[in-house]
């Protein structure tokens, strides 16, 4: 009997000597150094795979920029995930733009594509908060350039490239000139063609990617470059040029939004072909479409 419960309670306290990392990293501790208290990272991870992101900000306000810097560099990539998540939320979250860069072009993938995420929301961020915390011009450089280079990779994720060719597009201002979207316009992917359409700059020099783009074998690409044209006929008040905008609208692919910016055109338009893809969309379009296609129709009478 004793022997019995001698093996057991061995047992138990295996077990615990096995557990207590893990808990120690689940509790709250205080500082040696400084003597003030620690709550755990455990909490940033918790809140993160919750998706709470109010306690997610309240956790990573507690842990400071210095303790989330060390979890960046953490075994647990979980944790690693929730502290890149949570940079963004927080005002001084830019301090941290140094650190994030280098995970932009790690070898894990879900972390590669977190961390470009926070790159590009840091870089988007209000250029007063930027310029109040004094981030270097070096670092933002840095970043725009870890976007540039995901972006252009033929080999990395689709879904990676979209996030830093939107990065880069919102942060225009910053990255001017790491990446001219028109490069990527040759691309093999045609989300990656369609997003460097929208990322053009809206300049008249960019008019001749736009009709080249429109001849895209890919309609959603195509439809795209169409409905940047119409836009900028609109504006400008040009002649028409290039593709027939009513063969972009009911292309296979095209996307709803783009239709809806190519109907203006269609609609001031009074070439038969154009008339005719009206009520077709009026017919067959997304709610949304026919709704815009009625609209005007009302209001024509």
């Amino acid at each position: 009997m004793k022997s019995r419960i001698l093996v057991s309670t061995l047992a138990s306290l295996a077990l615990l000597a096995q557990l207590a990392p893990v808990r120690a990293g689940e509790r709250a501790a205080v500082n040696r150094r400084t003597g003030l208290f620690e709550p755990p990272v455990a909490e940033l991870r918790k809140a993160a795979e919750r998706g709470d992101r109010a306690e997610l900000l309240r956790a990573a306000g507690r842990l400071g920029p210095a303790r989330l810097t060390r979890a960046l560099a953490d075994s647990d990539r979980r944790l690693v995930l929730a502290v890149l998540e949570s940079i963004p939320l927080l005002p001084a979250g830019v301090l941290l733009l140094d650190q994030v860069v280098p995970l932009c072009t790690g070898p894990d993938p879900a972390i590669r594509e977190r961390a470009l995420r926070t790159a590009a929301a840091l870089l988007g961020s209000d250029a007063d908060r930027l310029e109040e915390w004094e981030i270097p011009t070096e670092s933002t450089r840095a970043a725009c350039q870890a976007l540039a280079t995901t972006a252009a990779n033929e080999r990395e994720p689709t879904a990676a490239r979209l996030v830093a060719l939107q990065g880069l597009a919102d942060a225009a201002s910053l990255c001017a000139g790491s990446l001219k979207p028109a490069q990527l316009l040759t691309s093999r992917v045609p989300e990656i063609r369609r997003a460097a359409v929208l990322a053009l700059p809206a300049e008249p020099a960019t008019n001749d990617v736009l009709l080249a783009a429109a001849r895209d074998s890919d309609g959603r690409v195509a439809a795209a470059a169409g409905a940047r044209l119409c836009a900028r006929r609109t504006k400008t008040r040009a002649p028409a040029a290039g593709p027939a905008l009513h063969q972009l609208a009911l292309g296979e692919g095209a996307a709803p939004e783009d239709v809806l910016d190519m109907l203006p055109c269609l609609l001031a338009s009074k070439d038969p072909e154009d008339q005719k893809a009206i009520a077709t969309l009026r017919e067959t379009g997304t709610s949304a479409i026919r709704d815009a296609c009625k609209a005007a129709a009302a209001n024509n009478r």
